[in-house]
């Protein structure tokens, strides 16, 4: 797609491809950007499944497809529904899955998504919008506390308990709340230049709370060691550090308290020591990119 540059998407096909005749599963379409290049390197005989929870891109990656039928089949799914997705396509297994976790250019620049601060929208924030709630009815309902942690683990953002006051005020001032209410509201918390960055950490935070990413993150992570065929690849680039832990403990379960008692062994063996992320050259020609931390790791052939 023109102007659309996927992230770490020759590492990603590097990693991912074990058998150029296999099937895979990219579980975050998005502009089909890695769907591309994975259908460009496998073989006639592969097939390629590209999964998103957003009508819109598998509506955009049905009229332009990758490839024609049924090398490339575009899917409506969430990452919980992984498995079910497989069963209704009648694929018991696939060689290896990507996940990008990173939004699409397309969806943070909509207004109407409300993911941004940069324009004024509706404060939606749904990535799936089949979903009952917005971000607008997930801070009405939550409580000071839930909104308080959600800002901390899920944005990280210092001032968290200031913020989720000056939020629970703009809320009882503005019906609806819109993405600049909300920006006006945190400002003044957050003078100087590291505005930009605290405002996008309390967006991310929202987001992620209103999307419930890291359950369904954690559920396609725990369905990739049944539905990915021994030998294969899971692949995933995460964005910031929860979804990173997530994925790095998954691989490689932290040691337990007491170093005497044996690790318990997981299906996975790790390709990558550290994270890969992206080049100078390729956070320069794409900025969103600087955030990127690409794992993968294969599924062992048997468990101990």
């Amino acid at each position: 797609m023109p102007g659309h540059v996927p992230v770490l998407v020759r590492e990603a096909v590097r990693f991912l491809v074990t058998d150029p005749e296999g099937i895979y599963l990219d579980a975050t379409l998005g502009r089909a950007g890695h769907s591309r290049e994975l259908v460009a390197a496998l073989g006639g005989e592969a097939r390629v499944i590209a999964m998103d929870c957003d009508p819109a891109a598998v509506e955009r990656a049905s009229a332009d497809p990758p490839a024609p039928p049924p090398r490339f089949t575009p899917v409506r799914g969430r990452f919980s529904e992984v498995e079910s997705v497989l069963d209704r396509l009648h694929v018991p297994a696939v060689d290896g899955i990507l996940a990008d976790l990173g939004i699409s250019s397309d969806q943070l620049d909509d207004p109407s998504r409300g993911l941004s601060f940069a324009a004024e929208g509706p404060l939606d924030m749904r990535l799936d919008p089949t979903r009952p709630e917005t971000a607008d009815a997930f801070l009405r309902s939550a409580d000071d506390r839930t909104l308080e942690r959600v800002l901390w683990e899920y944005g990280e953002l210092p001032r968290a308990r200031a913020a989720a006051r000056v939020i629970r005020r703009a809320l009882s001032e503005h019906e609806p709340l819109t993405t600049h209410a909300l920006r006006r509201a945190l400002e003044p918390l957050y003078p100087g230049p590291a505005r930009p960055r605290r405002l996008a950490q309390a967006f991310q935070a929202i987001r992620i709370a209103v999307n419930r990413e890291i359950d369904e993150l954690a559920a396609l992570l725990e369905a990739a060691g049944r539905v990915i065929r021994p030998g294969g690849v899971l692949c995933v680039i995460a964005y910031h550090s929860l979804e990173d832990r997530l994925v790095k403990n998954t691989f490689r379960p932290p040691l337990p308290m007491d170093v005497w008692v044996e690790r318990e062994p997981g299906p996975w063996e790790p390709l990558t020591k550290k994270p890969v992320r992206p080049s100078e050259n390729e956070i320069h020609e794409n900025p969103r990119a600087a955030s990127a931390r690409l794992r993968a790791a294969r599924r062992k052939e048997s468990l101990p």
